[in-house]
């Protein structure tokens, strides 16, 4: 099979693995029926979802809509397709060979689900009406999907649901079958199809996104969607592979659910360099839309023309899809990876240079696996890789030219303006007018009418803060996070699993019960002990018994293994980042054993939903702080205006900035000829109070400027109309980026303090079980409007760099715990923050009963002592939120804050300090209690201003006091505080007390010196 015919084979069975991608998302679709939960929750015990087709009425036409398939793709005619298409959804769990083996590999990865309880053996983690609720991926219940159900588990909702299946078929017929033409826009035609039904819009995300895939606890973290979305990306990347391997390919062969592996195709391109480079704002958003551009050719690529994979991962710069890999013990290079790896290299750099980008994408193609807990490692290398602009040699058009000045934006083309060193080249320019180009149109309706002016983002003080927010979520990715999550604590498990209660006792005929080897006070070492023994028996003398109680009451899957080492590759290898069986001693493989068999699994399908609910994070907030930069009660803040001159200039130029002043103000305009007038680009608060009229600005004269500050005129406004469409109104946000990495919005600094509280508070409440392990960061620069915009993105930059730190966890002391009303309220001490913490953590769930699944964390013990600690194979001791103890060490990846206010472009150097996120609040608490009671700015400044004095002259050159200086220092504070503003008892207290540890410091200058605050004189 030569280079071409590898490709074109894939192309030729196009419509086979778009198919079989369309049987993976819906092959659990009766799990999106109310009915599904209902017997779950012991309402409807005779609903089977894997018949839903035929307990429709009339019967759904599941093997008619599908039969054109299996007629123009037989493969290989006896063993390929199953007997009756039904099977796909039916026999989805079981093992089987051909395509629906191929399935059930998919499946059983996407899944992963920690079944650890045989199916009669309890009622323990059974199942009423209270319990079937849906959580987040990280524990926080959302709803309760019976008493409080979605419109998609409606019985409207799901007869909409089938009519959406049924035109989903049909479609896919239509384009499927060989009389459709197949034409270069026909993968144009394959993607319109796909992102309709899983599209970021598309009507099957938004319906399977609303249930469960797993009803029970702990298992209610993956909705439907996350499960199907991935299974079908597996599967179709599998039957891609057999594609691929031919007649080579083993379709009778009954071991393809455990043989099948996969790849990860990574693509990238280097995205911080033009963010880096961006001289204006629309450098770097121009940009951005570029390099969507280049994404979006990938992905059709990737996913329909040669359909070989699905996007499992996605930010501003990495995508990472599934790929074919070779089977388990596979010989032979059938797939013909590293001829895949320079073909797809070259076709990706074809769409990179179409999109004229400065740096060489990247493209890699990992081993073979059959889990993705390398992915987060393949994102970190292509990160790693593109962190230099030209890792390899990378040739772009006009790039050799002589002609002219280099461009000051991309800085490798020549700008055709000959002396003008201030003019981009055309691509560059291009990309600063292509989202002007989609504003005048009125598409950025489209983007809930966000401004792209930065005149109209600044407040009334012309100033701006750029906010950047980032979750550590790459941790969760690969799995490593996930060592505190808990299946099942094993006490309880201990206690009502009945087969325990008599271990031992094998004879059916003794009475005599022996007493139970896991020990109730310490279940975690005992059970340990019990797999090793296990071990050791199989290694001395190959004893496997696969009826071994306790084992077969652990994992449902152990009865039907060979032996240990097949048994621990599934548990354990494919699942975490372990060493192999071989690679461990019998202690080392009881360990592994014991902790994965407790712990949540980095299952694809939980992957899928950890990354896309921290990009979900961000997007919601993105909906909350453009309501609170555009809560004025000013109309005119919003609003924007068309001027109109009395009679044309032939100086203004069509879709050109200007800006002037009138009347003290800067005034932002662009001449719009189709609108034969002058649309406004500023914040008009500025300049109209909330009574004024529009007419205020009739008659007013405006000497205008370019943006090169060259006069271009007088305007005399002739009359003032409101802008009709979705110009008229807008939000005064800029988003600079939004991924599940890292989140950056222009707003208005006014509005910058609600924006970071509104942040602070929904992870507190989406990410309270994790706390620990799932920081949020938040960085603010505020600057004025005129600020040079590279120093602000380079700012932005190193703040971010420093809240990331080392990225180590921190020590922190256990004051107190206290546990009540279901949360427990622990009192915590920072080694490098002197001021106790408060930290909830909830311990119940929405029934009532104990969260005994993610409420853990690390601790400094080397042994359990507690019943529910476990110990994780390297070690680490993990202890329930309510088992704490005063004097406990605990592990934390701190929350942390760091603030910038540039008031020249040198600052971008500086470091701020990175605070716990906890204290901004106390900050923000500070000013509220300075401002109830200082009675003047002057008396306010004129204390401080001594009380400053005083410390630098008692501290040495160093900073470091003086003998006895913080002591008087502090005394001194407090006499000046009750003196000057009159403060008394706790509130004195509490105000010298930020003053000692430099947090008052921090509120005046956020307060007066950045957001120029007044107080109020007392008056509250």
């Amino acid at each position: 099979m030569t280079n071409v015919e590898t490709w074109d084979r894939l192309r030729e069975h196009r419509p086979l693995l778009l198919a079989c991608e369309a049987i993976g998302w819906l092959h659990m679709a009766g799990k999106a029926r109310i009915k599904f939960l209902q017997m779950h929750g012991g309402q409807h015990s005779g609903y089977e979802y894997e018949k839903w087709d035929e307990s429709e009425s009339p019967p759904f036409p599941w093997n008619d809509r599908l039969k054109w398939v299996q007629d123009e793709f037989p493969l290989d005619k006896n063993n390929a397709w199953p007997g009756e298409l039904t099977e796909f959804i039916r026999k989805h769990t079981g093992r089987d060979h051909g395509l629906l083996g191929l399935l059930q590999a998919g499946h059983a990865m996407a899944s992963g689900i920690e079944k650890n309880l045989p199916a009669n053996a309890s009622g323990y983690l059974g199942q009423d009406v209270t319990h079937l609720w849906m959580s987040s991926a990280f524990g926080t219940p959302v709803r309760n999907l019976l008493d409080n159900p979605p419109e998609a588990l409606t019985e409207e909702g799901w007869k909409h649901l089938l009519g959406e299946i049924e035109t989903l078929l049909r479609e896919l017929e239509a384009l499927g079958k060989p009389t459709m033409p197949h034409t270069a826009d026909a993968p144009n035609s394959w993607r319109d199809w796909r992102e309709k039904a899983v599209g970021p819009d598309g009507w099957l995300r938004r319906a399977f996104t609303s249930t469960l895939a797993e009803t029970r606890l702990p298992n209610n973290d993956v909705t439907l969607f996350d499960q199907s979305y991935v299974a079908a990306a597996l599967f179709k990347s599998a039957v891609a592979g057999a594609v691929l391997e031919g007649n080579a390919f083993p379709w009778s062969g009954n071991g393809l659910k455990q043989e099948t592996r996969w790849r990860l195709l990574t693509v990238g391109i280097g995205v911080d360099h033009y963010e880096a480079r961006a001289v204006k704002i629309g450098d770097w958003t121009g940009a951005r839309l570029a390099l969507g551009e280049f994404f979006t050719k990938v992905r059709r690529l990737v996913e329909v023309d040669l359909a070989a994979g699905s996007l499992l991962y996605r930010d501003g710069g990495v995508c990472v899809f599934s790929f074919p890999g070779e089977r388990l013990n596979h010989k032979g290079d059938d797939l013909h990876i590293a001829d895949w790896q320079s073909w797809l290299t070259e076709e990706i750099d074809g769409y990179a240079r179409e999109t004229n980008l400065e740096t060489p994408p990247y493209c890699h193609i990992s081993a073979p696996s059959r889990s993705l807990v390398g992915m987060t490692a393949e994102i970190q290398k292509a990160r790693e890789t593109m962190a230099v602009p030209l890792y390899r040699d990378w040739k772009i058009p006009g790039q050799g030219s002589s002609d002219g000045p280099a461009c000051p934006v991309c800085l490798v083309r020549r700008s055709p303006s000959g002396t003008d060193r201030q003019r981009p080249c055309a691509p560059c320019r291009r990309r600063r007018t292509h989202r002007l180009d989609a504003w005048l149109k009125g598409e950025q309706g489209k983007l809930d009418s966000d401004s792209i002016w930065l005149s109209e983002v600044a407040d009334t003080n012309d100033r701006v803060a750029l906010v950047t927010l980032s979750l550590d979520i790459e941790p969760w990715l690969d799995g490593i996070r996930l060592d505190a999550l808990r299946t099942q604590a094993i006490p309880e498990w201990r206690k009502f699993n009945p087969e325990l209660s008599n271990f031992w006792e094998r004879d059916e005929n003794k009475r005599k019960r022996e007493p139970n080897p896991i020990d109730q006070a310490c279940p975690f070492d005992s059970l340990q002990e019990e797999i090793t023994k296990r071990i050791e028996q199989f290694k001395k003398n190959g004893q496997f018994i696969k009826d071994d109680l306790l084992l077969c009451s652990l994992q449902e899957g152990y009865r039907r293994e060979k032996d240990w080492p097949s048994f621990f590759s599934k548990i354990v290898e494919d699942r975490s980042s372990a060493p192999e069986w071989e690679a461990l001693n019998d202690d080392g493989c009881a360990a592994w054993l014991a902790h994965q068999l407790f712990c949540k699994l980095a299952s694809p399908g939980r992957i899928h939903r950890f990354w896309r609910q921290a990009e979900e994070f961000f997007r919601e907030l993105l909906g909350e702080f453009r309501k609170l930069a555009a809560a004025d009660p000013n109309c005119w803040r919003v609003r924007r205006l068309l001027l109109k001159p009395d009679q044309p200039s032939s100086t203004w130029k069509n879709r050109v900035p200007y800006n002037g002043r009138c009347d003290g103000n800067p005034i932002d305009l662009l001449f719009d000829e189709e609108r034969k007038g002058f649309v406004t680009l500023f914040n008009m608060s500025r300049f109209l109070a909330p009574e004024q009229d529009k007419g205020a600005l009739q008659n007013k004269e405006i000497v205008l400027k370019d943006d090169d500050n060259k006069n271009a005129g007088t305007l005399k406004v002739q009359s003032v109309e409101n802008v009709s469409g979705a110009l008229g109104v807008y939000h005064p946000v800029i988003p600079l980026e939004l991924s599940p990495m890292r989140f950056r919005v222009l707003l208005p600094l006014e509005a910058a303090s609600a924006c970071v509280d509104r942040a602070a508070e929904a992870w507190r409440a989406q990410f309270a079980r994790v706390w620990d392990r799932l920081p949020l960061r938040v960085g603010v620069v505020a600057f004025s409007r005129m600020m040079p915009f590279q120093a602000v993105i380079e700012a932005a930059r190193n703040i971010e760099s420093d809240l990331e730190g080392t990225n180590e966890p921190e020590t922190w002391r256990v004051a107190g715990c206290e546990t009540r009303e279901g949360v427990a309220a622990l009192r915590l001490e920072s080694l490098d923050h002197p001021q106790e913490l408060l930290q909830t953590v909830p311990i119940t769930l929405p029934d009532g009963r104990d969260d005994v699944f993610y409420p853990y964390l690390a601790v400094e013990d080397k042994s359990p002592r507690f019943p529910r600690d476990f110990r994780h194979p390297n070690g680490q001791v993990f202890r329930h939120a309510s088992d704490l103890q005063s004097g406990d060490g605990i592990s934390v990846h701190p929350s942390r804050i760091a603030v910038l206010f540039m008031d020249d472009a040198t600052k971008r150097f500086q470091s701020p300090l990175c605070r716990p996120l906890m204290e901004w609040l106390r900050m923000r608490e500070l000013w509220q209690l300075v401002d109830r009671y200082a009675p003047s700015q002057t008396a306010l400044r004129g204390a401080w201003s001594e009380v400053v004095e005083r410390r630098e002259a008692w501290q040495g050159a160093d900073g470091a006091w003086l003998d006895g200086g913080e002591a008087a220092w502090l005394d001194l504070a407090r006499a000046m505080f009750h003196e000057r503003l009159g403060v008394r008892g706790a509130c004195l207290e509490e105000l010298v007390e930020a003053a000692g540890d430099g947090l008052l410091d921090w509120s005046l200058e956020w307060y007066i010196s950045v957001l120029k605050k007044q107080v109020s004189g007392g008056k509250r």
